[in-house]
């Protein structure tokens, strides 16, 4: 369910108009008619005001807060029910500085060497 339709149908459960709850956020109802369409996402700024309005949290609005996929798997990164995230999803920032220290130590050895050359 794409956030458009969640904002729909949670405005529709409260009975409320586009125009109310724009109202309640603070904006246009165009604004909200957009966000339902799927046109546009709410400004950031916008998230708790329209959370609440709708009398949900921000993650169920975004549909974080929703049942797990279908397949009964982790979102990737995970160790598929295992308590915590995977090994790579907590090492990937230290993984990527090895071509960063490699990178390094050839300009390194490069910049030597043509000090060598130059002398």
């Amino acid at each position: 369910m794409t956030v458009g339709e969640t904002i729909q149908r949670l405005r529709a459960e409260r009975r409320l108009s586009q125009e109310q709850l724009a109202q309640e956020v603070g904006v246009s109802r165009q604004a909200v008619s957009k966000w339902e369409l799927d046109d546009a996402l709410p400004d950031t700024d916008k998230l708790v005001p329209l959370a609440r309005a709708l009398g949900v949290s921000v993650d169920e609005l975004l549909g974080n807060a929703a049942a797990p996929p279908a397949g009964g798997g982790a979102p990737p990164g995970l160790n598929n029910g295992k308590s915590g995230p995977s090994w790579l999803a907590t090492h990937w920032y230290w993984l990527g500085l090895i071509p960063v220290v490699w990178g390094v130590w050839m300009l390194i050895r490069l910049l030597v060497m043509l000090l060598f050359v130059a002398a």
